[in-house]
């Protein structure tokens, strides 16, 4: 089900990864973001080369498409959207936007795992907390503040993308890039998981 992830054929022979692409070459880098919001709900913006001749657009956008209405028919509202689908041409460059009503319905589709919610929805869905957590100068979390606060949110991924968060990323897995106080870059965190423990 993971039509951004496989390798299209004929007029569209290209791959799509969530794993924060760029637009190679090109002066201005474009990188696929994950952006989950207060409610929970998932945009996923995707960028790759989009540069040849016969790569087609409009046939890539029905792969998506149909591949996104087999997902939502087996719920009774659609739990996907592709919101957007464009080249970039003068970058050589094709963007697709996709909403999901969920982190699940993320996971789900991608085959990856993602988890946002408290501490204590994170324990009770069976994750294993990272206690050795990191602020953005690289000390260690006092483990009380996770035990101490269980309706903090945060979230779970072994998705290595760049991710932006609702609420500002007060401890980080190891690894884990700053780019403010609500975006991340995860590509280097090693360990299975990266973990984002927010604050109000």
């Amino acid at each position: 089900m993971v039509i951004i992830k496989k390798k299209l054929t004929a007029a569209a022979v290209i791959s799509f990864t969530i794993l924060g692409l760029c637009a190679c070459g090109n002066e201005t880098a474009r990188v696929s973001t994950v952006s989950v919001d207060k409610e929970g709900k998932v945009e996923s913006v995707l960028y790759d080369a989009f540069d040849k001749d016969y790569y087609s657009l409009d046939e890539l956008k029905n792969m998506a498409e149909e591949e996104i209405s087999d997902y939502n028919s087996e719920y009774e509202n659609p739990r996907i959207t592709l919101s957007d689908a464009q080249v970039l041409e003068e970058e050589g460059v094709v963007k697709l936007t996709m909403q999901f009503e969920s982190a699940q319905d993320y996971s789900y589709y991608n085959q990856v795992d993602m988890f946002y919610g408290t501490v204590a929805d994170a324990r009770s869905a069976g994750y294993e907390l990272n206690l050795n957590l990191v602020d953005d100068k690289g000390d260690k979390i006092d483990p009380s503040i996770i035990d101490q606060n269980p309706d903090r949110h945060i979230i779970i991924t072994s998705d290595k993308t760049n991710i932006k968060t609702p609420y500002n990323i007060e401890y980080m897995s190891k690894g884990v890039n700053s780019l403010g106080k609500k975006e991340a870059e995860l590509h280097a965190v090693t360990a299975e998981y990266a973990q984002l423990l927010l604050s109000k």
